[in-house]
C-alpha cells in the first residue's frame, strides 16, 4: 500500500509538472555511483540507476528512478537492493552548457533476496551537468526494516552519469 501511494504521488507530480510547463522536454539519466559507508553500520555501496522524467523549463527536472544497489563491507559478501524513487533537481539559471544543480532522491528500496525487508531511501547532493555528462556529491541513506528492527545505512556518495 505504501509503494502504491508513493508511485501515485510520483506519477501525479510528474503529470502536474508536464501540464504546467511552457517548455518541457524528456530528461533521462544513466548513473553509476559509489558510496563510502559512514555511521554505526558503515556499508559501502555501488549503484546503477536509471532515471526517466521531464526537464521543465531551465530550472527544474522531475523523474522516476529505478536501480540496483550492492551494499558491502569487504566486496566479498553483500546485499543487493532494488530501489524505486522520485528524483528532483533544481538547476541554477546559467547560460551555456554548464548547469549546476541541487538534487533530492526519495523512495523505497527492497532487498532482492528477501523482498519483505526494505525501507526508505533518501539522497541529497550538489552537482553539475556539462553537455551529456553529470556528476554529483552528496549523502545517501537506505533504511532496512523487518519485525520492528530498523537499521540506517548512511554513506557519502559520488555519482557519475550520462544525460539523454
Amino acid at each position: 500500500i505504501i509503494m502504491k501511494k508513493f508511485l501515485l504521488f510520483c506519477v501525479g507530480l510528474l503529470t502536474f509538472s508536464l501540464a504546467s510547463a511552457q517548455q518541457t522536454e524528456y530528461h533521462g539519466e544513466l548513473c553509476v555511483a559509489g558510496g563510502y559507508g559512514v555511521g554505526t553500520l558503515p556499508l559501502n555501496r555501488i549503484q546503477l540507476h536509471t532515471i526517466h522524467g521531464a526537464r521543465v523549463g531551465e530550472c527544474f527536472s522531475a523523474g522516476i528512478g529505478l536501480g540496483i544497489d550492492y551494499y558491502t563491507q569487504d566486496f566479498e559478501e553483500g546485499i543487493f537492493m532494488a530501489p524505486i524513487f522520485a528524483d528532483l533537481k533544481l538547476y541554477a539559471p546559467t547560460y551555456g552548457n554548464f548547469d549546476p544543480f541541487i538534487m533530492v532522491d526519495v523512495g523505497y528500496g527492497l532487498v532482492v533476496e528477501e523482498p519483505s525487508i526494505g525501507g526508505l531511501m533518501f539522497g541529497a547532493g550538489l552537482g553539475f551537468k556539462a553537455g551529456v555528462f553529470a556528476m554529483s556529491v552528496g549523502y545517501h541513506l537506505q533504511q532496512l526494516g523487518s519485525s520492528g528492527v530498523n537499521l540506517g545505512l548512511s554513506a557519502i556518495q559520488l555519482k557519475l552519469g550520462f544525460v539523454f
